[in-house]
């Protein structure tokens, strides 16, 4: 009986040998293959930017409705209710009547309940878009937002090494989202600490926090930035989070930029502009 022929060290079985080199070839498929499955991919990602700019487009449209319609009615209404407390007070001091108490007391309830109701409408409008975000770009709603959540016990520092070049409206939200939520949890879980904003790009745009509070944090299911990592997902994007014990925490977005043929985005810190 014929042996199977030897090769090296190696004894290759006439059967064997067919199956790698046919998985070989199966694992390189054809140059115009990889040159199709590539577009497809580009594609792809494209039209899922598309659509999440496009849905960022509409929460622009609505935080300005409520903004401007809905808030601005609760304002007047507000004054309206302050002006009747004023001229409820003259009449109380003529004639002190319990119906006039009963019905001051009411007036200035309402006006406490529209107050409430007038917070927790700029606060739902803050969450669903930022006005600054959408006038003034990522790096003035990013140093807007430092200020708001800085206190006198935890500084926050924020650097933009280089101006930033023109964002798409989803990327733009994607990058405000996380800085919003790593900032919070940072002044949440690590307060007194001194907390640092970098905010660049290149062919991609990276978003660092870090503070140098105690550390151990990680990611949780179904809290704020295991949400983020999904909607950075989105753009092909990468969050990383690195907090040993006794810290420091740094937590990182990474969201890469479509560039047109010829385009090589903006120089990272440490390189030269024209």
């Amino acid at each position: 009986m014929a042996r199977a022929p030897v090769v090296g060290w190696t004894q290759l079985h006439p059967g064997r040998l067919g199956r790698v080199f046919g998985r070989r070839k199966q694992a390189a498929p054809p140059a115009g293959a990889q040159a199709d499955y590539a577009r497809a991919v580009q594609q792809l990602t494209e039209s899922r930017r598309t659509i999440v700019d496009a849905f960022e487009i509409e929460r622009a449209r609505i935080e300005r409705d409520l903004h401007d319609g809905a808030q601005q009615y609760l304002v007047a209404a507000s004054m309206k209710v302050g002006e009747a407390l004023l001229a409820l007070e003259g009449l109380r001091s003529a004639a002190d009547s319990p119906q006039l108490v009963a019905v001051a007391r009411l007036l200035a309830e309402a006006q406490d309940d529209t107050d409430g109701a007038l917070k927790a409408l700029r606060e739902t409008v803050a969450g669903v878009h930022s006005r600054t975000l959408a006038e003034r770009g990522l790096e003035a709603a990013v140093r807007e937002l430092g200020e708001r959540l800085s206190t006198p016990e935890s500084a926050i520092e924020v650097r933009v090494p280089h101006p930033l070049p023109p964002l798409p409206p989803g990327v733009l939200s994607a990058a405000w989202f996380f800085a919003s939520e790593a900032l919070t949890n940072a002044i949440k879980h690590a307060p007194g600490s001194h907390v640092s904003v970098v905010v660049a790009a290149d062919t991609t745009l990276h978003v660092s926090v870090v503070d140098d509070g105690p550390g151990g944090a990680a990611l949780r299911p179904g809290h704020g930035l295991a949400g983020l990592r999904e909607r950075l997902a989105t753009f092909g994007g990468e969050l990383s989070l690195t907090s040993p014990p006794g810290g420091p925490t740094s937590v990182a977005a990474r969201i890469p930029l479509l560039l047109r043929r010829g385009e090589t985005g903006v120089p990272t810190e440490g390189e030269g502009r024209p």
